[in-house]
């Protein structure tokens, strides 16, 4: 029989292995968007995203970070934060932040 902590990190154990093929697949999906067409990495970190971004790109000496925005307005920007505005002012870099399609139509 399992004590309770044993079967916990069996689940944890088995979350992990499914957060590696869902970044594994977003990998492969992205490797295939760009074929060939830029030169970058395919890199992952875990905690806030704009902080682990602006830190990978100190640590691969990029020379350029390029972001999306989800257009989520100014107040909820404003009380929740926004990553690509963590980067714009946190970064060592130019950052170039591209809005989606969707939201040029406006």
């Amino acid at each position: 029989m399992l004590k309770s902590s044993e079967k916990g990190l069996g689940e944890v154990q088995q979350l992990l292995n499914e957060l590696e093929c869902k970044v594994k697949a977003i990998e492969d999906k992205y490797k295939e968007k760009v074929d060939g067409k830029i030169q970058g990495k395919f890199r992952t970190g875990s905690g806030k995203p704009g902080e682990v971004i602006v830190k990978i790109a100190v640590e691969e000496k990029s020379g350029m970070i390029i972001t999306g925005t989800r257009g989520q307005g100014k107040f909820r920007r404003t009380v929740m934060g926004s990553v690509s505005d963590y980067i714009v002012h946190h970064a060592h870099v130019p950052v170039l932040v591209c809005r989606q399609e969707k939201d040029l139509k406006a």
